[in-house]
């Protein structure tokens, strides 16, 4: 049988894919974010529910709407990010207990209306300002106001706002004492408040720490930087294009606009850490499936031109993913062999069949190596996040026929890089992080090839665990000090079960021949750990904020439908169909190819 993989080979295809856009056959889920029902990484994709917003004149939208600004609340929902907003922040509220404005009463009302934190919900709170007031509070250490603070925040957490699929974002102020109408005696009070705040969310997972003073600090220092000519009178008419303050304590749009894009940045960060851990499961995948490929169709078809020794293999070089079958034959059928989003593996195995020439039993193994991936966009947020990887890998693979079934084991490890660019022309700055990870792959396969009158059918079932890390890298954000990520060690079992079915070559008029093909197969998570995200921000060395991440469960069914048709000797044409029957109407896809052969 002549190798349609032979090094010797080249081949140009021509492919146009008509509809949808299916994800590719090793997929992996990603990391399930709270506000991201479709598990879209985008932040167009991030839908939070409800938004129940306590705090003050900051976050009061009857406040910065009677002085014509628009409100960050209400920018985060006319964006699209929040479905509802339900706001208790009250103009002139503090976190001290004793007034009707404070947060105690706040949450008393909101309560009274019996609105419980469902998932997908929110819960900022962002106080303080009052309670040192225009000339700092004459409690230096703002005892009453921590003492309010503490206690309603424990009321929110007891009610669900941290649960793994929620989370509490508490709110460091900007220098507030860096206002126009407020004493710089209060700037060092913030200070300690924020230190405060930091430790609060230090306590509890998914109680965050949101930093509104890194990005003010900026602007204060550098304002010709974010567009401001003016960081320190109060100029309401050109408070919305290069003015900060619109009177004396309050920001204006543009002031205003920022604050939501820290608030949205705090939404992804986490999620975006916890989706490249297990960025790796989708490259071994395909890694395995390549070296089944490249390997397997070689140990089980016309096995008596098959010698003994060693011989080299390249892996991953796709040919219009043509069927080449025969009555031993059992390749797996891959109808996502090929997406938008990436490109298989490619490789060289050094491999080495066991045994005499006639005997069908011979066992097959050998070591893959394989070259980088194409880059692969893990996360979009708005144009201003991406992230890429590529991978390096090597495997070992063994074959074995028995008794009619074959048994195959397969074992990768492999190097994962990781780039991400992100700007934002509001604050103008453009930023390039780097990371690096690694995976563990171990796939164990059975299969029994089954031959009928003008066909083969081929049912398998397989058994994989993985196991994905991430350095701890300091990585550069457009809005707050320089963050220190880590995460847990992740592992996961996936069991597999599918059919393939390929028919027999039917001869036509010329020398025009026809293949039809397909697979039916479902993957399945038997179990998968949860990834704890842990963030140690510069500006609060001492403090460790954790989110907490569940892997999304796999529940994956697949089905491939495949034609291919040789009009000449070099020259061959195919049509593949694929989709996941869990949602077909955005995975399915059809792809035409053309393959000559020269």
């Amino acid at each position: 049988m002549k190798s349609h993989h032979a090094l010797s080979a080249m081949t140009l295809a021509v492919t146009a894919l008509i509809t949808g856009c299916a994800s590719s056959g090793g997929s992996t889920p990603a990391v399930a974010n709270p506000y991201s029902s479709s598990g879209g990484s985008s932040l167009g994709e991030v839908h939070v529910n409800t938004m129940r917003v306590f705090g003050d004149s900051y976050s009061d939208p009857r406040f910065t709407n009677s002085i014509g600004t628009i409100n960050w609340a209400t920018q985060m929902q006319g964006r699209g990010t929040v479905t509802k907003s339900d706001i208790y922040a009250l103009g002139g509220a503090r976190a001290s207990y004793g007034e009707a404005r404070a947060f105690d009463k706040q949450i008393d009302n909101w309560q009274s209306r019996g609105s419980a934190i469902g998932d997908g919900d929110l819960t900022v709170v962002y106080l303080g300002h009052n309670d040192m007031g225009r000339n700092g509070s004459p409690d230096n250490n703002l005892t009453n106001a921590k003492k309010g603070y503490s206690d309603g925040v424990a009321r929110l957490i007891a009610a669900g706002a941290a649960a793994d699929n929620r989370r509490l974002f508490v709110t460091q102020l900007h220098d507030w004492g860096r206002g126009p109408g407020v004493s710089s005696l209060a700037s060092q009070q913030v200070i300690g408040w924020n230190n405060y705040i930091a430790s609060v969310a230090n306590a509890t997972p998914n109680v965050i720490a949101v930093d509104m003073y890194t990005v003010f600090q900026r602007v204060f220092n550098e304002p010709g930087k974010f567009g401001f000519n003016n960081v320190s009178t109060a100029d309401a008419s050109r408070s919305a294009t290069d003015t900060l303050y619109h009177d004396a304590t309050h920001f204006g749009n543009r002031g205003q606009d920022i604050i939501t894009r820290v608030y949205q940045h705090y939404l992804t960060r986490g999620w975006d850490w916890a989706n490249s851990v297990s960025a790796g499961a989708d490259s071994a995948g395909r890694i395995n499936q390549d070296i089944d490929n490249g390997t397997l169709v070689l140990s089980m078809a016309e096995q008596k031109t098959l010698q003994p020794g060693f011989r080299l293999l390249p892996l991953g070089l796709r040919e219009g993913d043509a069927f080449q079958f025969n009555a031993r034959n059992s390749r797996v059928f891959q109808p996502f062999a090929q997406t938008p989003q990436g490109s298989a593996p490619t490789g060289l195995a050094f491999d080495m069949r066991v045994g005499s020439a006639d005997n069908a039993q011979s066992s097959r193994m050998g070591i893959a190596v394989f070259q980088q991936d194409q880059a692969k966009y893990l996360s979009t947020t708005e144009m201003r996040n991406s992230k890429q990887y590529t991978s390096d890998a090597v495997s070992l693979y063994w074959n074995k026929p028995v008794s009619g079934w074959v048994m195959s084991s397969q074992v990768s490890h492999l190097d994962l890089s990781f780039s991400s660019h992100a700007q934002d022309g509001l604050v103008r700055r453009t930023l390039e992080n780097r990371q690096r990870g690694s995976t563990w792959s171990f796939e164990n396969k059975m299969r029994y090839p089954m031959r009928g009158d003008f066909f083969s059918v081929t049912p398998w079932v397989s058994l994989t665990n993985q196991s994905h890390s991430l350095d701890p890298a300091l990585t550069s954000t457009l809005y707050t000090t320089d963050v220190l990520f880590s995460s847990n060690r992740v592992n996961e079992w996936l069991s597999g079960i599918g059919v393939d079915l390929q028919t027999d070559p039917i001869s036509l008029s010329g020398q025009r021949k026809l293949r039809f093909g397909g697979s039916l197969h479902h993957t399945s998570s038997l179990s998968r750990d949860t990834v704890t995200v842990s963030m140690r921000e510069s500006g609060s060395p001492n403090v460790v904020q954790r989110e907490i991440f569940p892997l999304s469960k796999v529940e994956r069914t697949q089905l491939g439908l495949q034609a291919t048709m040789d009009v000449a000797r070099h020259l061959q044409f195919s049509a593949t169909y694929g989709a996941q029957l869990q949602d077909v109407r955005k995975t399915q896809s059809v792809v035409f190819k053309a393959n000559l052969r020269f």
